[in-house]
């Protein structure tokens, strides 16, 4: 795991060496081994070094023997070993026991075609000396980050957008559909940035550049299309086992300590389970809590270690933590309004102490169909055939009765039988839009709907809009090419990289969301059984009743917290004159939002928790209300 900065001049002079080395500072944390410089005519090199495979080797910049090809990448390449022998059958030999010098050397033999052979996670960039051109590429997942711009005398890349703003690359002009983004899902999604001009390269993309040629991108990975092939149940079952257990032996691969991230739901106490009958040794499982008994999992993540032994650690999170909030902004790069950054914080700072790797059961829920959108989809189809009279009339009960029970459950379900009159298109992306709805900003914030576009939300769902047959295949699409790169990897490998941690995800083997793609849903999703095949993979590991629970997921108990000890904080720092949320939301709003959140007539937690992280945010980056005048 490391980070890296590549600046490719279009002029015949070099690049700047004071704009590389603050660019190199602000990413320090990504590699704190070592540090590697290069300068290749126009082209010059930064690169920040975590080690995990061959501590003595991997030095990068790496060059090819006849110093033609220089490489630098972050990551790691997981079957870098089946590469090694392929290649020396076709004549190349080997120095030393890196899955850097295997790149290299698959780079020279195959091209940019090597990157099909590759399993793992990654961002990496080549120059070709000899032809003056620079390559770059990115995981199939998006796992790791990689942002672009193109400015009047050069290219720059980087794997963090602070590195690019340290450097002075970058102005303060912030993009209104990415800012739209923010407030309507909770954090930046596609390829534009929170900055105009920077870009991200997409997952699975492929960049280009050369003073001939210019600036090319193209996919050389999509997941594909999902379709309704597969029916075999036991069959499916069966392949998706074999496939995650040899994924989980390939990332244990590492010559530091390594150990696991465990909620206790099914998908960290799978890989723990599949891990604990591979390893030589004990395993070291890491999990957060809250000081709120019905969301703390802890109790499962402690069954689960002691059924396979573990060393296991905890750290429960409380108001008081929420000090980190300004380091935790400027290390997202962008506003980020996932509550889970909070306990990932958290949870990669203890884990680091222990080890220098981790895995997660990231990407379960996006391949094997465990969110709730899944299961309510076909009830939401049931109540769409009702007479729309009926619904109306049925969710103003519910909201009515409201104060006389469970307030926000009601509220919930009245608006989900409201939602169910729309299309499943637009009844999903209601539902994405945790901060604010569409229709809720516009009377709120006029003026940011009306920049980021009358087509912003057909742009951030483009998947939802492509040729797939069935509505829940275009909800997987869009979850595994934007919501899960954009919002639940980008989150993790922040948080974990601010601490020098690595993370690696076993669910993220592109065999296994090739085959689950190709799986009908009524295999996948029986009767509304999210996660059928996975709970049914590893239920010889589990007794019926934990793998019977629903989904709970990392949820910060803000809701108490913002009408409890952190009310007076989040009103004073929301409500500022100097707030730069009021430049976006319109100041009535806001205080309407801050006085029913204490009174308890509705939950406003997750728009709260956004402009608090949106604060931060500006103030990390030194934007006040002036700056945000041009995006809003």
């Amino acid at each position: 795991m490391c980070g890296f900065i590549v600046g490719y001049s279009k002029s015949s002079g070099p690049i700047e060496p004071a704009a590389l080395d603050a660019m190199d500072r602000a990413i320090a944390h990504r590699g704190p081994d070592e540090y590697g410089v290069r300068n290749i005519g126009p082209v010059a090199i930064r690169h920040r070094r975590l080690s995990i495979i061959d501590l003595s080797g991997g030095k990068q910049p790496m060059a090819s023997a006849d110093g033609s090809l220089w490489l630098a990448h972050n990551g790691e390449i997981y079957n870098y070993l089946e590469l090694r022998r392929e290649l020396e059958t076709l004549g190349h030999i080997f120095r030393e026991h890196s899955d850097t010098e295997v790149l290299l050397a698959a780079w020279r033999q195959w091209g940019a075609d090597c990157l099909d052979r590759l399993d793992g996670m990654f961002a990496l960039t080549v120059y070709d000396a000899r032809r003056g051109v620079l390559t770059a590429a990115r995981d199939r997942f998006g796992e790791k980050p990689l942002y672009y711009i193109e400015t009047p005398k050069a290219l720059w890349l980087a794997s963090e957008l602070k590195a690019l703003k340290a450097g002075g690359a970058v102005g303060r002009e912030i993009d209104p559909l990415a800012l739209y983004s923010y407030f309507t899902l909770g954090y930046v999604a596609g390829e534009r940035s929170i900055y105009s001009g920077v870009r991200r390269l997409a997952p699975g993309q492929l960049l280009t550049f050369s003073r001939d040629d210019g600036l090319q991108t193209r996919k050389w990975w999509s997941p594909p299309v999902p379709a309704e092939e597969l029916g075999d149940v036991e069959d499916v079952t069966k392949r998706s086992l074999s496939i995650l257990r040899e994924s989980v032996k390939l990332k244990m691969i590492a010559d530091v300590p390594l150990g696991f991230f465990l909620s206790g739901g099914v998908d960290s106490s799978a890989i723990v389970a599949l891990a604990a009958e591979q390893a030589s040794v004990g395993l070291e499982t890491f999990s957060i809590g809250f000081d709120d008994p019905a969301l703390d999992e802890r109790p499962y993540a402690r069954f689960v270690a002691e059924r396979f032994g573990t060393r296991h650690h905890e750290f429960v999170v409380t108001p008081q933590n929420l000090d980190m909030l300004d380091a935790i902004a400027w290390h997202a790069d962008e506003p980020f309004a996932d509550q889970a950054a909070l306990p990932t914080w958290f949870l990669s700072e203890m884990t680091r102490r222990h080890v220098t790797v981790a895995l997660s059961g990231d990407g379960g829920d996006e391949i094997f169909a465990g969110y709730d959108v899944y299961r309510s989809h076909g009830l939401s189809e049931r109540v769409r055939a009702l007479p729309s009279p009926l619904r109306h009339l049925a969710a103003a009960g519910l909201r009515a009765s409201a104060p006389l029970g469970d307030g926000r459950r009601r509220l919930k379900l009245a608006r989900n039988i409201e939602d169910a009159g729309l299309p499943a298109a637009e009844r999903f992306i209601a539902k994405q839009q945790t901060v604010f709805r569409r229709d809720f900003l516009c009377g709120i914030a006029p003026a940011l709907v009306a920049a980021a576009g009358a087509d912003a939300d057909r742009k951030l769902f483009a998947p939802l809009f492509a040729d797939v047959a069935d509505p829940l295949g275009a909800i997987a699409l869009w979850q595994q090419t934007v919501s899960l790169p954009d919002d639940m990897l980008h989150k993790v490998d922040r948080m974990s990289m601010a601490h020098s941690l690595e993370v690696r995800a076993p669910f993220l083997d592109h065999r296994l969301v090739e085959l689950l793609n190709r799986t009908k849903f009524s295999t996948k999703l029986p009767g509304g059984k999210q996660k059928y095949i996975l709970r049914k993979a590893i239920a010889p590991y589990f007794p019926e009743d934990f793998l019977a629970r629903r989904k709970q997921g990392f949820v910060v108990p803000l809701q108490r917290w913002f009408r409890g000890d952190l009310a007076g904080h989040v009103r004073s720092r929301i409500s500022s004159p100097r707030s730069a949320s009021a430049r976006i939301i319109a100041k009535p709003a806001i205080e309407q939002i801050l006085a029913e959140h204490e009174r308890g007539t509705r939950a406003w937690d997750g728009a709260l928790w956004a402009l608090l992280m949106f604060e931060h945010w500006c103030s990390q980056n030194g934007l006040d209300a002036n700056s945000l005048a041009d995006a809003a």
